[in-house]
Order: C-alpha cells, then sequence, then structure tokens
C-alpha cells in the first residue's frame, strides 16, 4: 500500500509539472503581449523601443512555438518555450538581418531606430520565470546573447 502511494504522489508531481509548463504556453500561444518595461543592468529602455510579442497558436508537444516580435511596422521572427516546469522561459531569435549598418553616420538630433530583428537577437536566451500571471509576465536573465552577464529584466502584459 505505501508503495502504491508513492507511485500515486511521484505520478501527481509529474503531471502537475507538465501542466504547469502547459498552462504556462497556453497563456502566450495565440496572444498578443506588450513589453511594459524592458531594463539591461539597471537602465531602462525608451517606451517607443518597447516591442510588442505576438505568439502564434501552437501545440508545445507537437512543434516549435514561435511568434513575432514587432517594434511599430517592422518584425522578427523567434521561437519560444517554457522548461524547468515553467521556471524557465527561452527566446531564440529566428530572423536574420535584413539592413546594413552605418554606425560612422552622424544621425544628428535624429531619433535612433531599434531594429526588431537586432533587439531581438540581443535579447534572447533563457530567463527565470519571476512572475507568470493570465495578463503579466516577469523574466530575468544575465546570460543573454547580447549582453551576457548583465541582468535583462523584461515585463510583459497582455493586451486584451
Amino acid at each position: 500500500m505505501k508503495r502504491i502511494f508513492i507511485l500515486v504522489a511521484v505520478a501527481s508531481f509529474g503531471l502537475s509539472a507538465c501542466n504547469k509548463t502547459n498552462s504556462f504556453s497556453n497563456r502566450l500561444s495565440g496572444e498578443i503581449w506588450e513589453v511594459s518595461k524592458l531594463t539591461i543592468d539597471g537602465d531602462e529602455e525608451e517606451a517607443d523601443h518597447l516591442p510588442e510579442l505576438h505568439f502564434e497558436d501552437c501545440d508545445i508537444y507537437d512543434e516549435v512555438c514561435m511568434g513575432e516580435w514587432y517594434i511599430e511596422d517592422e518584425h522578427a521572427e523567434f521561437a519560444w518555450q517554457f522548461n524547468d516546469n515553467g521556471e524557465s522561459f527561452t527566446i531564440s531569435n529566428q530572423s536574420e538581418a535584413e539592413h546594413d549598418h552605418d554606425h560612422d553616420h552622424d544621425h544628428g538630433d535624429e531619433e535612433e531606430h531599434v531594429e526588431p530583428v537586432d533587439q531581438c537577437q540581443e535579447l534572447s536566451g533563457t530567463y527565470t520565470v519571476e512572475e507568470m500571471t493570465r495578463s503579466v509576465m516577469k523574466i530575468s536573465s544575465n546570460s543573454v546573447i547580447g549582453h551576457d552577464g548583465e541582468t535583462v529584466t523584461i515585463e510583459l502584459k497582455k493586451v486584451d
């Protein structure tokens, strides 16, 4: 009898772990979330540089989940997934840069233009899920591609 109880407890834990990953994935799948705050080593990104993430509808067990990273009318494509029972979230840029950089050009008073492909690539990596509700997600990492060793925090809210 004791063995049956242990087996049931282990099976229940395994199912709840899968259910948590599945539950979190379902909250994003087919939805639009906007980044409400993005900080890199304590420096907050300007509001007009914050992306909106469009998560395509997907079955996490049958396919790679994809999304689009929008800044204004431009976008990048990325793959996403929850791991570790919903405790980690991975973003992986899937787009190639479609422009040439001219960093030597003096832009004067022009506002800096942020390319979604560049931003998505720089922020690709595995994040710790700090908070995940039906309408708010907060993730952080210190090992993303473009800011290794710096703390990156992204706060998102679901667009109704």
